[in-house]
């Protein structure tokens, strides 16, 4: 490859975030090249049409290439171990470092990560901002892409943003206003080589922050930083000092912060442990902004969830179906079959890519709370291995479907919630969860 003269930057991968590395570097005015080790056709037409005029590479990395560059804004999804990259000198960042180097420093900045729950929270403070009448700039790993926000600007807006290990395993002093991990179990493994680089990815979240929320029940997530940081707790026990929980407060369960009562549960659309520490955490972090606890409770009760999260289909025959594609985890799997609550048989679809994740607790904890699991795709073993016998295994997700609603009867829940990223036969969990939907479809246009 010819480097072109006085050239100094590396933008490497040339899917959406490599995408929006480009436009943001056009807007500097800032030379660059572009490279991807991938070679498929679609993603060079795609990425030609995405930014016209735009040379790029495809091809695997050449470290005599990388070594000539200072600086190399490297795609989250581009695994450390991706031959010629260990072996270059050059500085390795992410799209969050370009990010945090153009974010108006006297402008709120909350940063949030975590192994479930991410991009609830971030959406929840998201609209717990704008209901104070505050303009928010919402974006990251659920998208859209961080920079691309920096398009949009407005006087006295909050950025926030969902984080993946990915990100910040290549991002250094964030400095964010406000940040919170907000749980860890394993997830990533095949990425980050073990649980210990994968918790140290996780807290580079906290490097220079401001104030930090912190899950009081989750020891793995509190992070090692100065004791005169400001902190905010919650946790579904009773309140405390700075400390979200759960309160009666006339007659009824309250969500409050410390003895000041914030939210009625009852008035949550969405019931269950975890949607109840989702909501407190964004309460944490907007009481660390200063939004007032009517915007936050306005913003919560109206809150309609996510795509692909505890998503309920159709109802046919009486059984229930939702839609929990992105159950990527073990950890977000169990929380998904722990909300459907006592009461319903739960049949449980299962499988893909585990990412070497340890299935043991989740499986013991599917084989006690599930009627039954139907494994399916590249790691059904491992699945059926870590349920035992309440386990079956199938090829495909259409296969596990048919066997679940022909075992389901009326009361029934079948829930997609795979514990699994979706690789092995899906682009990504959306298409799957849409997947899983257009079956349900199928049975009730019969």
């Amino acid at each position: 490859m010819d480097l072109i003269a006085s050239t100094r930057t590396l933008v490497l991968g040339a899917g959406p975030t490599g995408q929006a590395v480009v436009r943001h570097l056009q807007r500097l005015g800032q030379r660059f090249e572009v490279q991807d080790t991938r070679t498929t056709p679609q993603l060079q037409e795609a990425f030609a049409l995405a930014c016209p005029g735009v040379a790029a590479h495809f091809g695997p990395l050449d470290p005599v290439f990388l070594s000539q560059f200072d600086e190399i804004v490297v795609s989250p999804g581009i695994s450390p171990s991706t031959p010629g990259l260990q072996s270059t000198q050059s500085s390795q960042i992410s799209d969050i470092a370009l990010f945090r180097r153009a974010w108006p420093a006297e402008q709120p900045l909350v940063a949030i990560t975590g192994s479930n729950a991410k991009s609830t929270v971030t959406t929840l403070v998201g609209q717990m901002i704008e209901a104070s009448g505050r303009s928010a700039r919402v974006g990251g790993n659920l998208g859209p892409q961080a920079l691309d926000l920096l398009c949009d600007m407005a006087d006295e807006a909050i950025a926030v943003l969902e984080l993946s290990s990915f990100q910040l395993a290549r991002t250094s002093a964030l400095r964010a206003t406000v940040a919170t991990c907000l749980n860890m179990s394993p997830d990533h493994l095949d990425w980050h080589g073990s649980m210990i680089e994968y918790h140290k990815a996780k807290h580079r979240i906290f490097e220079g922050v401001g104030a930090i929320v912190v899950n009081a029940e989750d020891p793995l997530s509190h992070p090692l930083v100065p004791d005169q940081t400001p902190r905010i707790q919650f946790s579904v026990q009773a309140p405390d000092f700075h400390r979200f929980g759960i309160m009666v407060h006339d007659d009824s369960d309250w969500i409050c912060f410390g003895t000041d009562p914030w939210i009625p549960v009852a008035e949550l659309p969405y019931q269950g442990r975890h949607m109840l520490q989702n909501v407190m955490a964004a309460c944490g972090i907007c009481q660390h902004l200063g939004i007032d606890k009517s915007a936050c409770r306005e913003a919560a009760t109206n809150f309609r969830g996510l795509p692909h999260r505890m998503a309920e289909c159709q109802s046919v025959h009486g059984v229930r179906f939702i839609n929990d594609s992105k159950g990527t985890n073990v950890g977000a799997s169990q929380a998904a079959i722990d909300s459907v609550g006592a009461g319903h048989r739960v049949l449980l679809l299962a499988g893909g890519d585990t990412k070497d994740a340890d299935l043991t607790g989740w499986g013991q904890f599917a084989a006690t709370r599930c009627e039954q699991v139907f494994a399916y795709g590249r790691d059904a073993r491992r699945v059926q291995a870590a349920v035992g016998a309440k386990a079956q295994v199938h090829d495909t997700l259409d296969q596990a479907f048919q066997a679940a609603v022909a075992m389901a009867e009326a009361d029934d829940v079948v829930l997609l919630s795979p514990a699994a990223a979706s690789f092995d036969q899906f682009d990504n969990y959306q298409a799957r969860g849409r997947h899983f939907e257009s079956l349900v479809e199928a049975l009730y246009e019969v």
